[in-house]
């Protein structure tokens, strides 16, 4: 944001220089021209993007949309009060029958501009963690946990009236023979069968398999062995590299899309915004080519990846 204000206001100043050495009646003129009309634009464009911002749900797919300003996931439900708060809790409850949950305010950030930011990412991989890791570049995230009221079962004592329960007896001719013992009341006569010693046999011994001893690889020489384009990895494997969840890795596709493909790998890490220890890891992971084919950022099947 604070890039294309600069691009905005280096602009005007390159047209304003421009006008004076033509004439500077006109460019005096112009400017004032321009201060006046700028304030109506800007409130016109504050009023048409706070409108789009509160209606982001529709952005959502539709199996994530679980009721009116309500979006949720097997991992968290988010909560959205147009122009008061967001509210994000956990959907599965800890082993103390737990769950976290975390606010956002008016007064913290804009309410309907981080609406709309958390439409435009939200899949089945989003839990309350990430989305506290995606808001905290904003502002301070306090997890707060809710503790479960869990209920009581009132023990009730049964008594059993014993008084008609004595023994019955039954007579001997009433009682019928089981049916599937019908057939068994003689042995059955097997005839017995002799084997001659000499026609027995050895078992043959059977051969030990030859087991082939594994070979191990080192899982950091597989994962450095892959070098990633920066300017076709789609977020999924941008996700890999160090220090980039796949939070920063939609937002750097999202950069990329934007404003064209980078042209140096600076550039790359400061859109990233990782820490300085994994800028060194990250040159090596990475390179910079121009993309033979189209792009495509399909993360439907995208796993969770833990920073080495």
């Amino acid at each position: 944001m604070f890039r294309r204000l600069r691009y905005f206001i280096a602009s005007v100043v390159v047209v304003y220089a421009s006008l004076m050495y033509f004439s500077p009646q006109l460019a005096n003129f112009s400017l004032a021209v321009f201060l006046v009309l700028m304030v109506p634009v800007l409130i016109l464009r504050h009023i048409f993007l706070d409108k789009l911002y509160r209606s982001s749900i529709t952005m959502v797919p539709k199996r994530f949309v679980s009721g009116h300003n309500t979006i949720s996931n097997e991992h968290c439900t988010v909560m959205y009060s147009p122009d008061e708060k967001i509210i994000v809790m956990d959907n599965v409850a800890d082993k103390t029958h737990a769950k976290r949950m975390f606010t956002l305010t008016k007064g913290k950030v804009n309410i309907n501009k981080s609406w709309n930011r958390v439409c435009r990412i939200f899949d089945e991989f989003i839990t309350l963690d990430s989305l506290a890791s995606f808001y905290s570049y904003d502002t301070k995230i306090e997890l707060k946990t809710i503790e479960a009221k869990v209920k009581k079962i009132e023990k009730h004592e049964v008594n059993i009236d014993v008084s008609n329960s004595g023994p019955k007896f039954v007579e001997m001719g009433e009682i019928t023979p089981d049916s599937y013992t019908k057939g068994t009341e003689k042995p059955r006569e097997v005839k017995e069968n002799f084997v001659e010693l000499n026609s027995i046999k050895e078992r043959p011994q059977e051969k030990e398999r030859e087991e082939k001893t594994q070979s191990f690889v080192e899982l950091q020489d597989i994962v450095s062995s892959h070098k990633i384009n920066i300017n076709t990895a789609t977020s999924s494997e941008l996700s890999v590299l160090p220090g980039i969840n796949i939070v920063i890795a939609k937002k750097i596709v999202e950069y990329r899309d934007k404003n064209g493909l980078f042209t140096n790998i600076d550039d790359f890490i400061n859109v990233a915004e990782v820490k300085d220890h994994f800028i060194d890891k990250i040159k090596a992971r990475v390179i910079m080519e121009d993309p033979k084919s189209g792009n495509s950022d399909d993360d439907t099947y995208e796993g969770r990846i833990i920073d080495f």
